[in-house]
């Protein structure tokens, strides 16, 4: 009767769905200047494994993520290291070296599984009514002028980069060895031109202008690198301005 104990608790863990589930663990391959996949995810106490892939190139790489003040480990041509997630939530990582080629997001959920995006619903045109034509009235030509030409004027950029509607906007800086680098945070439904100046002291020293996508992402700031002091960021993004200042210490 003792033989069958065992056997028989384990059919009543079964029946009350009482046994612990097992953690899901990754792996992401480090592949020329990309991770793959670049998302993963797994259950609370999974573990994920970066390790460069043999045949790629011989570039550098390592994984920083961004809720923690060290890498994981030194960039290095044939980089491995891991890391375990006790609690659920998003992680966002890059490469220290190529932050803007190289990035990548963990999900931690009780499922294991990378969420699936919700479509945005294509609106739908509304008819435009014809106009009636008065059998008196002569159509007049029309006066608008006519659009300028792609580029002109203000120096726009790609199509769709300024006339995006921005929702939110948030701005961080932090200089380093290998200069100033900006986390940059967009709420918008595409990429956005995002211009300003940047100056030491009451001193222009530039302007700024680059494009940034929707999400978070790091970038580093343009231009050769600055000078010893202390600098102000103005940033404008649609319709919102955020001002950020940081020191170079060098």
């Amino acid at each position: 009767m003792r033989r069958w104990l065992p056997f028989a608790i384990l059919g009543a863990c079964l029946a009350v769905g009482v046994l612990p589930a097992l953690a899901v663990d990754r792996s992401v391959g480090i592949r020329d200047f990309a991770f793959a996949p670049s998302e993963v995810a797994v259950t609370p106490g999974g573990t994920v494994t970066w390790a460069a892939e043999s045949g790629s190139t011989s570039a550098m790489h390592n994984v920083h993520f961004d809720d923690q003040v060290a890498a994981l480990g030194p960039p290095s041509a044939s980089f491995g290291a891991s890391r375990t997630f006790a609690q659920e939530g998003t992680y966002t990582y890059h490469c220290d070296v190529h932050p803007t080629l190289m990035s990548g997001t963990v999900y931690v959920n009780a499922s294991g599984t990378v969420p699936t995006p919700t479509p945005s619903p294509s609106p739908t045109a509304s008819p435009t009514p014809s106009p009636s034509a008065s059998p008196t009235t002569s159509a007049k030509p029309s006066t608008s002028p006519s659009p300028s030409p792609a580029g002109g004027g203000g120096g726009g950029g790609p199509a769709g980069a300024t006339a995006a509607p921005v929702s939110s906007f948030r701005v961080r800086a932090a200089s380093g060895r290998r200069g100033v680098f900006l986390t940059l945070s967009l709420g918008a439904d595409t990429a956005v031109r995002v211009r300003g100046t940047l100056r030491r002291g009451a001193r222009r020293v530039r302007r700024v202008s680059l494009l940034a996508r929707p999400g978070r992402h790091r970038v580093k700031l343009p231009g050769r690198r600055l000078r010893r002091g202390r600098y102000t960021l103005t940033l404008t993004a649609g319709d919102l301005t955020r001002v950020v200042r940081f020191r170079v210490r060098r």
